[in-house]
């Protein structure tokens, strides 16, 4: 997987549907984190976008965890995580200005604590997820056992001080997927686009209703099709507007920097926004999350031009 010489290109050997659902998910995270209110649909979103980001770490990482020099494999992929992981939560610590002590090291860090910069927890829990299945990928029953009984567990609280178990089942999920029906992501783009459009159109029914209050829905009660319509919405954008999913593909270079980093551009957007004489409406965050998406993807592709060797500590040389 080689880098793309321009930003409207796909990385060669990656999928652009897969990478459109990246960047889907990208955005709906940005969109959790806006301040002013959160965006309604985005409750029944943003549960499944983070169930794609590990549902799609597993189902890569399979692999690799299979092969003879895995040891080796799993040991460069936590450093390669380790680096940004330690590299924003001292940014954003520095930021901040919190003094040295165990306590503000604990929660900078995220032991036994949320990471101060709280996204940070998607880069803890997935390291420990890897060496998790690592160390149960030699004894399958126990791996596969482990992750389908956790996918179905919440945190058993919301601070985020400990990794949440759902989240390792679907990372586990991943594996099996890859594990039991390798080739299954290109058997998915193949499937009929009526089944695609259907996924689509079923989902964005359900969220309409949940938030109109039309039924009443439990959450989660529908997260598996939400994650199906991320990995839809590609497929059924390709087929509508193949140029505009080229470029979508194309911006979702960068994305990992985009999720470490966009808590920072909305700092930024939050200092712009005192000085004005009233705060921003919360439909006017809605409207910036694609903005601040992009401002931190221009901060990267800037990054990679003119010191690409600092992108080995901000995302791990990804």
């Amino acid at each position: 997987m080689t880098p793309s010489r321009t930003p409207s290109a796909t990385p060669s050997g990656r999928l652009p549907w897969v990478e459109i659902a990246r960047l889907l998910a990208t955005l709906s995270v940005i969109m959790q984190h806006v301040p002013g209110g959160g965006f309604p649909p985005n409750h029944w979103l943003i549960g499944p976008a983070l169930a794609v980001f590990f549902l799609l770490a597993g189902y890569f990482s399979a692999a690799r965890l299979q092969e003879q020099g895995a040891g080796r494999w799993t040991a460069r992929r936590l450093l390669s995580l380790l680096r940004p992981y330690l590299f924003w939560c001292a940014a954003y610590w520095l930021l901040a200005g919190m003094p040295v002590s165990p306590a503000s090291l604990a929660s900078v860090f995220g032991l036994g604590a949320c990471p101060m910069l709280t996204p940070m927890w998607f880069l803890r829990d997935l390291m420990i997820f890897t060496l998790a299945a690592f160390l149960l990928v030699k004894c399958r029953p126990a791996l596969y056992t482990l992750g389908l009984f956790c996918l179905f567990l919440n945190r058993w609280d919301d601070s985020l001080a400990w990794p949440s178990p759902c989240m390792f089942g679907d990372f586990a999920l991943g594996i099996m997927l890859a594990s039991a029906a390798p080739g299954c992501l290109n058997r998915w783009e193949k499937i009929p686009l009526a089944m695609h459009a259907a996924i689509l159109l079923a989902c964005a029914a359900l969220i309409w209703a949940s938030c109109a209050d039309t039924f009443l829905l439990p959450d989660g009660s529908f997260s598996g099709l939400t994650v199906l319509a991320f990995l839809s919405s590609g497929i059924v954008l390709k087929a509508v507007s193949p140029g505009l999913s080229r470029l979508m593909a194309g911006w979702a270079s960068g994305s990992f920097f985009v999720y470490c980093s966009h808590i920072f551009v909305l700092i930024a957007l939050m200092g712009v926004e005192t000085r004005f004489t009233a705060p921003w409406p919360p439909w006017a965050w809605w409207c910036l999350v694609p903005v601040v998406y992009m401002l931190a993807r221009g901060i990267y592709l800037l990054v990679r031009r003119y010191a690409p060797r600092a992108l080995v500590l901000m995302t791990g040389g990804k």
